[in-house]
């Protein structure tokens, strides 16, 4: 919360932990020390989901703007429609490509963990 040392025992202080001023400043080193644990976390597990959540808002929202085009009869909202439609592909272009790439990094540690596995050779 990017508080001084004064307001974070303030802080913590009116919510009912009361502690030591050192006792702040390790549970605060250890908050900084696990950020990387939480990033790795979050980049095996959530990742996935996330990204594949985005391409599929992505791919409704170009599904909508082509039925809005279709029924659109004004010419000049037709163009803006289409102009807004190719913008989304920048979006969902580098999308596609992170998810080649995510899935060729699989499988290429997939097959190797297979060749050092023990029963691979057995």
């Amino acid at each position: 919360m990017r508080l001084s040392e004064k307001e974070s025992m303030q802080y913590l202080y009116d919510r009912g932990f009361k502690i030591s001023v050192q006792h702040f400043y390790r549970l605060k080193k250890s908050i900084q020390q696990s950020r990387f644990d939480r990033l790795s976390l979050i980049a095996k597990s959530q990742f996935v989901d996330q990204h594949l959540e985005r391409i599929d808002q992505l791919e409704l929202i170009n599904q909508e703007m082509w039925t809005l085009y279709r029924n659109e009869k004004d010419n000049f909202k037709k163009v803006l429609i289409l102009e807004k439609i190719a913008e989304l592909q920048t979006y969902i272009s580098p999308y596609y490509d992170a998810s080649r790439y995510i899935l060729e990094k699989s499988i290429t540690k997939q097959n190797e963990q297979k060749k050092d596995s023990p029963l691979s050779t057995v």
